[in-house]
């Protein structure tokens, strides 16, 4: 009995290796290529003045980055307390979609970008407090 276990047991294994093996992939990122950005919430103070600094701040976000062909969550990143991320990916377009930040506020919108090979994408995401 214990026989039959184990080797049932080691064909498992072997046909999971198997399947693993033979399993489609997508492209391998490369480590110079990417998106890389920074994270913004604003408005951060009620009223702004002309000529004060613009009430902006760095937030600390999650993202989940997309292919813009078909939709697929490739990567998810969050941003760092000073509002900067990075993510390698491989060449191609992609849509950085801001995960909700509260309920109904802070709130981002998508930003979209194109990979090149060898240099890293830089873009601004931006959440909206909703204050005005």
């Amino acid at each position: 009995m214990i026989g039959r276990s184990l080797a049932a047991f080691a064909l498992g294994v072997a046909a999971a290796l198997l399947l693993a093996a033979c399993a489609e992939s997508g492209p391998t990122p490369v480590a110079d290529t990417g998106i890389k950005g920074v994270v913004t919430l604003a408005p951060t103070c009620a009223v702004e003045q002309p000529g004060q600094s613009p009430c902006v701040t760095p937030y600390v976000a999650t993202l989940a980055i997309t292919n813009a062909d078909d939709g697929k969550v490739v990567a998810r990143v969050t941003s760092k307390g000073d509002g900067t991320f990075q993510v390698t990916l491989p060449p191609g377009d992609y849509v950085i979609a801001p995960q909700p930040g509260g309920d109904p506020f802070p709130v981002g919108q998508p930003v979209a970008a194109h990979v090149d090979a060898g240099a890293f994408t830089e873009v601004g995401v931006a959440y909206d407090t909703g204050i005005r």
